[in-house]
């Protein structure tokens, strides 16, 4: 009997808006009718009480019989149910007042109303509390919890904690305890509910009751959580899962528990990045080609950090003409602004008002400018700059109370300055985590030019493409070849866009009257006129630098020298085993693969490589091997395809086994480790 009034009862839900609303809706007749003067509306408003009345009495029926169910904090649950019988029977009793003739009744009509509204609003109140939480009405946004160290997260608190936090603690809580359980701490979970504690195995079942619970079918009554509620994800179940697996601890980190596979990709996925340019990035909205063009077009060098990330640098080193109409023109684009260079330009403390739309800068460099003390009343404005370079301008000691407030700067150039060493240790001291760069004046000398850019949005083409080189500097002459030997100023001159119809390695050197050339600047622009069907991994790539598996090396997109882009294959200490399937049958002469080498990450270039051909995809015959050999000493990040030339051979499988040195030379300064392997292309032609 008492199983039927609660089944009864679970149709409170139902009823328990109606008499709130209806309400609501009588008093808003009631004002609207006094106020329009219309008698009429008496007899709909007092229809309307009656029903509000007959609702109220539904809902207080079923609530009651709701509360019988075990798990609510029997304090909340009093408060809830008297007050829910004083508002149904003020609110019966405001209908008879309503009909009442007797003149003295009939003067209690709007004060008992508003009882009735009372009423109403704290009966919600402590439904409200019983369901939701004490706090959940006013409750203090919680700061969301931000995993930067996947690695040395706390399992239970970073994790676990959170999923149950969002998907169980709102019905097992101090005043909504469901089955008698409580999730709110560790100790609770520990202890279990009236079904024993959530980590015991139930007869006849394989898991725990809890993992047993959330795997149960939607329109099961025992499945967690409950039908209409935010369900787990799939990633919430495979953690909870992991976590059981692992003895449900409550102090380990992360690194202290086994993850393979799958998990090991679901952890990673938890880790953000939360450097301020990781973070603008989120927010930086795409910046039209022709506003890139116009601006470039007025003298402005102005780029992109990449062809997907729209933040932007701009660089007016040595210009002689900057103006406020100059830096107006960046406006439109300005929170893209991240780093702006006007060293050795006519830049002065009148244009640093100018600056102020740029609030998103990370890098300022003002060297060799006029600039004086009178900028530290701008600085401020920069509440993200990481580095100031100041170095041989005019600055003093009166600048570093200014300074102080830019709680985020790292690096400051005083190299050449009036700033004595009590105003830099006074700055160490306000700034404790900045570095104040103590350094030579040849590092910014403006007479070595910087490289020009190579500029184009593609790396991979079928037929031709058309690319530009672009120098930072104005009055410069720019040099290139495209065979990947060295320029010189014997070189081709550069006139205009170059059109490339075939592979290129593009070198180039900018070069300007009683200046340093530049350094070389390097892109290799690959032809790739044969079409893919499939990519075959034979290996299996380490599982936080899969990408996208075999598409990896067929989507025609470079990696970046930042490896975990998610555009390289990484393999520590095996080999790459790969068959590439052509969409038909094809006469292929040259085979590249795009590799990084990073010896400080333990990244090295691959030993050799060798292709094998079929046409069956059964019976391979090997047409071709290169020879790398092992790295010579060194620490530099780079890029670059090995290239090998075949006998022109018909094929519609290639078969690759590209050899990893698999340990880190002698000269490493871990000698023997297991070394790793970077690819990100494959290119047949």
């Amino acid at each position: 009997m008492i199983q039927l009034g609660i089944q009864i009862g679970h149709l409170h839900p139902l009823f328990v808006h109606l008499p709130i609303g209806i309400i609501m809706l009588a008093f808003i007749l009631e004002i609207y009718g006094r106020l329009k003067s219309k008698d009429a509306f008496n007899e709909v408003v007092e229809f309307t009480l009656l029903v509000a009345g007959v609702t109220a009495l539904l809902s207080l029926g079923t609530g009651w019989l709701l509360g019988e169910e075990s798990g609510y904090d029997e304090d909340s649950l009093f408060l809830h149910r008297w007050m829910a019988v004083a508002f149904t029977v003020t609110t019966i009793l405001l209908y008879l007042v309503k009909r009442s003739k007797i003149e003295w009744v009939s003067k209690t009509y709007i004060p008992t109303f508003l009882l009735v509204l009372a009423l109403i609003s704290l009966t919600g109140h402590f439904g409200g509390n019983m369901t939701h939480g004490e706090d959940y009405l006013f409750m203090e946004e919680k700061e969301e919890l931000v995993i930067t160290n996947i690695q040395e997260a706390q399992v239970y608190a970073q994790v676990i904690q959170p999923i149950l936090d969002d998907k169980c603690v709102s019905c097992h809580n101090a005043n909504k305890a469901k089955g008698g359980l409580l999730m709110s701490t560790p100790n609770e979970i520990i202890k279990g509910g009236d079904s024993g504690s959530l980590f015991d195995t139930i007869s006849g079942q394989e898991q725990a009751l809890f993992l047993e619970r959330i795997h149960l079918p939607m329109d099961n009554d025992d499945h967690m959580p409950p039908k209409g509620k935010v369900q787990l994800t799939d990633n919430e179940k495979a953690l909870l899962e992991w976590w059981m697996a692992n003895k449900n601890c409550f102090e380990c980190k992360v690194n202290e528990l086994p993850k393979e596979g799958k998990m090991a990709t679901i952890l990673t996925s938890l880790e953000q990045d939360t450097s301020a340019i990781a973070l603008l990035t989120k927010d930086a909205v795409e910046v039209p080609k022709e506003w890139l063009q116009n601006v470039k077009a007025a003298g402005i060098s102005v780029q992109t950090l990449s062809s997907t990330n729209h933040l932007l640098t701009v660089n007016m080193a040595s210009m002689n003409a900057v103006t406020e109409e100059t830096l107006e023109m960046l406006e439109d684009y300005a929170p893209n602004v991240i780093e702006m260079d006007l060293g050795f330009s006519n830049f002065n403390n009148d244009l640093m008002a100018a600056l102020k739309p740029f609030k998103n800068l990370l890098k300022l460099k003002l060297q060799h400018t006029q600039v004086t003390d009178d900028i530290g009343k701008y600085l401020g404005d920069f509440e993200l700059l990481e580095s100031l370079n100041l170095y041989g301008t005019s600055v003093t000691d009166n600048l570093i109370d200014e300074l102080k407030e830019n709680k985020r700067l790292r690096n400051i150039y005083l190299w050449k300055t009036e700033v004595t060493e009590d105003g830099l240790a006074q700055l160490q001291q306000d700034l404790p985590s900045v570095t104040i760069q103590q350094i030579g004046a040849d590092v910014f000398k403006a007479t070595v030019l910087d490289p020009p850019t190579i500029i184009s949005d593609r790396s991979f083409f079928s037929d031709s493409l058309k690319i530009a080189i672009e120098s930072l500097f104005e009055g410069t002459e720019i040099y290139y070849t495209l065979d990947g030997s060295k320029p010189t100023e014997s070189s081709l001159k550069y006139e205009g866009e170059i059109t490339l119809e075939t592979t290129a390695n593009v070198k180039a050197i900018a070069t300007k009257k009683e200046w340093e050339p530049s350094h070389i600047t390097e892109r290799t622009f690959i032809k790739n006129n044969i079409a893919y069907a499939n990519v075959d991994l034979l290996s299996v790539p380490n599982e936080k630098y899969k990408g996208q598996e075999g598409k990896t090396l067929m989507d025609q997109k470079r990696g970046s020298v930042n490896f975990v882009d998610g555009n390289w294959l990484g393999f520590e200490g095996k080999h790459l085993n790969a068959v590439v399937e052509l969409e038909k049958k094809q006469s292929i002469s040259k085979v590249s693969i795009g590799a990084l080498s990073a010896p400080a990450s333990w990244i090295f270039y691959p030993t050799s490589f060798v292709v094998s051909v079929s046409n069956d995809g059964a019976n391979y015959k090997e047409v071709g091997r290169k020879d790398m050999g092992n790295e010579e000493p060194n620490a530099e990040v780079k890029l670059t395809f090995f290239d090998l030339n075949i006998a022109p051979t018909d094929a519609k499988y290639v078969k690759l086994s590209i050899k990893s040195p698999l340990k880190n030379p002698d000269w490493h300064t871990d000698p023997g480790g297991k070394s790793w392997i970077f690819i990100d292309e494959v290119v047949l032609n």
